[in-house]
């Protein structure tokens, strides 16, 4: 590729991303591998316990494009929507966190936004090559924030996505708008199945005192709560639609 061609591309990737709302990245339209195999070599190291028997089978998605915060909301956006709702933080450009369901719903409605789709979330992590972390299918637990403390927005820059989004592996699980229901073609039956939990997306820094945390860390791992309920190792981001 010469010169010429390198400045038209390059003004061609600057004038798509000028459109984007602010704070947001457009994850483009087209397919991307959604879920696991079991033969899959991802999942080969897991115990029986943690098979993500839930995420299978793999199976090609094809999404619009749409837009994505590239950063989790932090503790200061949401205490502007919500005042009353505080806690102690060390900074507040950390991610919002022990929020329900509902409340993290509200603040992307406020904004015009809305909480992305399960299948969203793994698309703007995985991105089109089936990898198991936004890096590569290697586990590293320097290139995300699996620590005993939650850490500000982007402090690991390992830890975005080939689209640019950021703290999808580690730092706070993230709330996604699905409830939680079995994939297309999915033989698999859960008693949770139906409108009773909402879907979890990503690992976050409390995933070490479990002793699986390559487990629960990988992309296509789903974890699941009732909406109501608050975590302290959970927050969210919003997503629009195009």
């Amino acid at each position: 590729m010469n010169k010429f061609h390198q400045i038209v591309l390059s003004l061609i990737f600057f004038i798509s991303c000028s459109g984007n709302p602010p704070g947001m990245i457009m994850i483009p339209k087209g397919e991307f591998t959604l879920g696991v195999n079991p033969n899959n070599k991802i999942i080969q190291f897991m115990s029986d316990a943690t098979l993500s028997l839930n995420a299978q089978p793999a199976q090609k998605v094809y999404l619009k494009p749409f837009f994505i915060d590239q950063s989790e909301v932090t503790f200061e956006s949401f205490h502007r929507f919500k005042p009353k709702f505080k806690y102690e933080t060390v900074n507040i450009s950390e991610p919002i966190r022990g929020v329900n369901w509902y409340e993290a719903d509200a603040y992307c409605l406020s904004q015009g936004k809305r909480l992305p789709t399960e299948v969203e979330w793994e698309k703007a992590a995985r991105g089109p090559d089936e990898r198991l972390f936004v890096w590569g299918d290697q586990f590293s637990q320097e290139n995300a924030n699996f620590g005993n403390q939650v850490r500000s927005i982007g402090s690991l820059p390992r830890d975005t996505s080939i689209y640019g989004v950021s703290d999808l592996n580690g730092n706070v699980s993230e709330w996604t708008a699905n409830w939680y229901s079995p994939y297309n073609n999915s033989n698999y039956k859960d008693i949770l199945h139906g409108e009773k939990v909402k879907v979890i997306r990503g690992g976050s820094f409390h995933k070490m005192k479990h002793g699986l945390m390559k487990e629960f860390a990988i992309l296509p791992y789903r974890n699941f709560a009732p909406p109501q309920e608050r975590f302290w190792d959970t927050g969210f981001r919003c997503a629009k639609s195009i």
